[in-house]
């Protein structure tokens, strides 16, 4: 057996299937570990999350400025903002609470790593505000090396990154809202 993106989906699909809490699979140096239960803070925050997406034939990452450190302007609103002007409470752990009701949801299309850029320095693929074509990459999701190019189903403007670059996201997670009236 080998670690697909076919084998990897049929796996997150018999999980989703499951009532297990947990699950992790490993074949040769090739390790897939889900889970029910959301990570603590201290590991979607403490981990070291300046690597971007490397692919075969990259160079090494360069550090990158954290979201915390105040160099890189955050994506996510503020709990308070998010309450105000969406009618949610804020991101839950099904990440949509902070959704604009307006727009298209892009969802992401497995668990992995989230990704603005194409490689750690460049520019994001996409900004709020920003007019998208459909087909046009608006974030990668990385699952093990893997970079899927997450695509926008329609033209429109971008009205809403809710995830914060390098952030653990799960299958089926609102990640990008485009509004195709913008």
């Amino acid at each position: 057996m080998e670690m697909t993106p076919e084998t990897i989906k049929a796996l997150l699909d018999a999980f989703d299937r499951s009532d297990w809490r947990e699950m992790v699979v490993t074949v040769g140096e090739d390790r897939l570990h889900v889970s029910r239960d959301p990570l603590p803070e201290s590991a979607v925050h403490g981990a070291d999350s300046s690597a971007g997406p490397v692919t075969a034939g990259d160079p090494p990452p360069l550090p990158v400025a954290k979201a915390s450190s105040g160099a890189v302007p955050p994506t996510v609103p503020p709990p308070e903002e998010s309450a105000q002007g969406t009618g949610g409470s804020g991101q839950g752990s099904g990440g949509d609470a902070a959704v604009p009701a307006a727009g298209t949801k892009i969802e992401s299309p497995s668990v992995g790593l989230f990704w603005r850029a194409p490689a750690p320095g460049a520019a994001p693929f996409v900004e709020v505000g920003q007019t998208v074509a459909a087909g046009e990459t608006v974030a990668i999701v990385e699952v093990m090396k893997l970079m899927n190019h997450v695509a926008s189903p329609v033209d429109g403007v971008v009205t809403a990154i809710l995830v914060e670059n390098g952030a653990a996201v799960e299958f089926g997670q609102t990640i990008v809202v485009v509004d195709p009236e913008g």
